[in-house]
């Protein structure tokens, strides 16, 4: 059974007129509505990821890397809205942040060197608040824009030295080499 849904907020006429006379307010009243009644300001894509079973352990870690790495949220990270329940599962409620991973040919498409820089940009960001995820498949990385960022917080190692962004830098971008030759090789990409 998934674990992670996508999922599509409709906003009522009601939700559409509060959601556009809180953005009229200035930004000082708007942050304050905006902390005191959040449900009125969360996006219209969310991501909702449940608890697998038998992954308590694991849960209270992505929570905790949510708290960490706070001020990366929506910048090399989703958002984090916090903790529900669904279905009798406890789950975290994320932004969608969209993009494509950098695993699917859609996601394949940088040279080596530009996705180097790039996830050397986001390793760096997280590594200064202590940790780096240890889940590092490339479909854990999207593209969104001019960036790439990281999602999958169940595992997490502290940084121990600034060797270890640097190998685990190599480390996929050989791996991202290897998927874009490997996705040439089977026709699922154009050269």
């Amino acid at each position: 059974m998934p674990n992670v849904f996508l999922l599509h907020v409709i906003l009522s006429r009601t939700d559409q007129r509060i959601s556009v006379a809180v953005g009229l307010l200035p930004p000082l009243l708007r942050g304050w509505f905006e902390s005191c009644f959040p449900e009125w300001s969360l996006p219209n894509r969310l991501v909702l990821k449940a608890c697998k079973d038998g992954w308590d352990q694991e849960f209270l870690i992505e929570k905790s890397a949510y708290a960490t790495w706070k001020s990366l949220q929506g910048i090399r990270i989703p958002g984090y809205f916090g903790e529900l329940t669904y279905r009798g599962i406890k789950a975290i409620l994320l932004s969608d942040i969209g993009g494509t991973r950098v695993g699917e040919p859609a996601g394949a498409l940088l040279d080596k060197e530009e996705f180097r820089r790039l996830i050397k940009d986001t390793l760096s960001d997280l590594a200064q608040f202590g940790a780096l995820p240890d889940d590092t498949r490339l479909e854990n990385f999207h593209i969104v824009g001019d960036k790439i960022m990281a999602v999958d917080f169940e595992m997490v190692d502290e940084v121990a030295s600034a060797s270890q962004i640097q190998d685990l830098t190599d480390w996929l971008a050989e791996l991202y080499g290897n998927r874009q030759q490997d996705l040439l090789n089977s026709g699922k990409m154009d050269e």
